[in-house]
């Protein structure tokens, strides 16, 4: 399918998935963002593109070689100028210990390899975060197993085998051998961070059903699915899972999955807390004052994931996704925590060339004064390992 009907084609399946509306859930204290037509971002806004805007972008990308833009040695050579591994500098680490480092995919924490590497990392460090690619990270922290968004389908679309964006490089080993999850985190309900497929073989694995904590609303069409172990969520909730506590966070974006139930659901990220991992995962945003309230609430942390992708033309995208230089602004504003870049790579959603990413945050940080260190872009199914001596902030 050529790269600039996807626009069109993932709007005439919205046209075929749509559902009736979800109501907003009433058990909650009335709220600012509550409002009887669905929800608003925290500054009262809604990102409003109706069909208009998608003709105009479809339209524009008519001289655009998409295809040569994700072409495989392009996204091999994107991947290779990344490096395959480095620790915190010396001065960030506890005496004694490295406060974090960055395996290559399927290295242990000890560098002697094998395909057992990644379990092994994760028993010998305090906390490690593997990134799956686009929204997907699979946290490990005392024994306790957490995936975000997952998404392990071949397209991003309410019709997978037909049409919508598609996947632009294999799911990593590790996610296809996971073994069991223990909770799954759900950012908002669009189809390439909330796949049916990917949660349907995750409620079914052996030995129950993780935990689903999942926004407003999107808890009843969950059930809908047959998927009813789950817990939905306003901003500034949190809820326990042994020593994890988990906080559901503003963002500012918006929801649907069909035409009829466009911002009846919420939208947010999650902080988890815990005494070896202080991390926030924004899921999708465009830029928004709420990052400070959130490093002032929830911080300081000790990782944050963060979009870098996804955000050209700027006209149309802005309100919705931050660009790199924006995720920057966020990771200075919630104090410069080790920072990974997700929302990238793994789908073409937008226009810029797949490498932009990775070359327009290493401006960003050159802009800003930020060492690469601190802000990284990693392979899918590269770690990120925590020392079991390095204490959290």
């Amino acid at each position: 399918m050529p790269p600039r009907l996807a626009p069109l084609l993932l709007a005439l399946a919205l046209l075929l998935g749509a559902c009736a509306p979800v109501a907003i859930s009433g058990d909650r204290p009335s709220a600012a963002h509550h409002r009887d037509d669905g929800f608003v971002n925290s500054d009262g806004t809604r990102v409003n593109k109706p069909l208009g805007d998608l003709l105009r972008w479809w339209w524009s990308r008519r001289d655009l070689d998409l295809d040569a833009r994700v072409h495989p040695d392009r996204i091999a050579a994107a991947w290779a100028s990344l490096p395959l591994a480095w620790r915190s500098p010396a001065a960030d680490a506890p005496a004694g210990a490295d406060a974090w480092r960055v395996l290559p995919v399927g290295v242990d924490a000890g560098a002697s390899g094998g395909p057992a590497g990644a379990a092994q990392a994760a028993r010998a460090a305090a906390a490690r975060v593997a990134w799956f690619g686009h929204a997907t990270l699979l946290f490990e922290v005392g024994g306790l197993r957490v995936l975000t968004d997952p998404h392990f389908s071949e397209r991003a679309s309410p019709l997978p085998q037909l049409l919508g964006p598609k996947r632009l490089h294999p799911v990593p080993e590790e996610a296809r051998r996971l073994g069991r999850i223990d909770v799954v985190l759900i950012s908002h309900n669009h189809y390439d961070h909330l796949d049916l497929p990917t949660v349907r073989e995750l409620a079914a694995q052996s030995g129950g059903s993780p935990l689903f904590l999942v926004p407003l609303g999107v808890d009843a069409w969950m059930r809908e699915q047959g998927i009813n172990n789950v817990k939905a969520f306003d901003w500034w909730e949190r809820h326990a899972v042994g020593e994890a506590v988990f906080h559901f966070v503003p963002a500012h974006h918006w929801s649907g999955r069909g035409l009829w139930d466009r911002n009846r659901t919420l939208w947010g990220g999650w902080v988890l807390h815990h005494p070896a991992l202080r991390a926030y995962f924004a899921g999708d945003t465009g830029w928004t004052d709420d990052i400070a309230v959130i490093g002032q609430r929830l911080g300081p942390f000790d990782l944050a994931a963060l979009p870098v992708g996804a955000y050209e033309p700027r006209w149309f995208m802005a309100a919705q996704h931050v660009n790199p230089h924006e995720a920057v602004r966020l990771h200075q504003a919630l104090g410069g925590p080790l920072s990974i870049g997700i929302h990238w790579g793994t789908f073409q959603l937008t226009d810029e060339p797949y490498e932009a990413p990775i070359e327009d945050l290493r401006t960003a940080l050159r802009g800003a004064g930020i060492p690469e260190a601190r802000f990284r872009m990693l392979v899918p199914g590269q770690s990120v390992v925590f020392g079991a001596g390095a204490a959290p902030r």
